[in-house]
């Protein structure tokens, strides 16, 4: 009895040690990149004469008022477009212990942004100019299409590579919470206005 239980043990421990390895997977990283075509723009300047080294009685913040009002006028644009002090608190948030102001900006207009940003005037200084759009989930849906096909093609060249056959996806790890909300992307010179990149990682198994 000893012998057929022993016997046992040994040609059970080798299933075992089998069982207890693990799996041999690829994880990949992959993207999709979404370009809004109809983003809200929204620029954030400031007026206040903590730039300036000029007499006080000539930057008081009426003063700066009034010359950035003629400055927007100049480019089409009225001062009542803008709404002042947007998010309730103002100036006083910048922690410059100067007198001052600030302004919100919003369009729809890439071209009427571009004009807004053009706008120079004493005193002024432009904070933030972002784009703004939402990605609903017919959008979403696309973009995880792309991405999973994307990240597919790159695990099989990882497959081939190994001398493995690609199998299931295992896992899939979503790196964007911003579904539904309003995403907010800044605006820069080398890249296109109102793009969000769409990231996912994905863990895929190899026979």
């Amino acid at each position: 009895m000893k012998k057929i239980v022993i016997l046992i043990s040994v040609l059970f421990v080798p299933l075992l040690l089998i069982a207890q390895q693990p799996s041999t997977t690829i994880k990949v990283s992959a993207r999709a990149v979404h370009i809004d075509d109809s983003p809200e723009f929204r620029a954030i300047v400031s007026l206040s004469n903590a730039y300036t080294s000029l007499p006080a009685d000539m930057t008081t913040l009426d003063v700066l008022k009034s010359q950035y009002k003629k400055a927007l006028e100049e480019k089409g644009i009225s001062l009542s477009d803008l709404k002042e002090n947007p998010n309730d608190f103002g100036y006083e948030t910048m922690a410059y212990g100067k007198e001052g102001t600030l302004y919100e900006y919003r369009t729809k207009s890439i071209e009427k942004i571009k004009e807004f940003l053009q706008v120079k005037s004493l005193g002024m200084q432009v904070t933030s100019y972002v784009s703004i759009f939402t990605i609903d989930d017919k959008e979403a849906e696309k973009l995880s299409q792309q991405a999973l096909a994307s990240a597919k093609a790159r695990a099989l060249i990882i497959a081939k590579t190994m001398g493995k056959e690609l199998g299931d996806i295992q896992e899939v790890e979503d790196l964007n919470n911003r579904w539904g909300e309003e995403v907010e992307t800044h605006l820069y010179h080398d890249t296109p206005a109102a793009q969000y990149v769409y990231m996912l990682n994905v863990v895929f198994t190899v026979k």
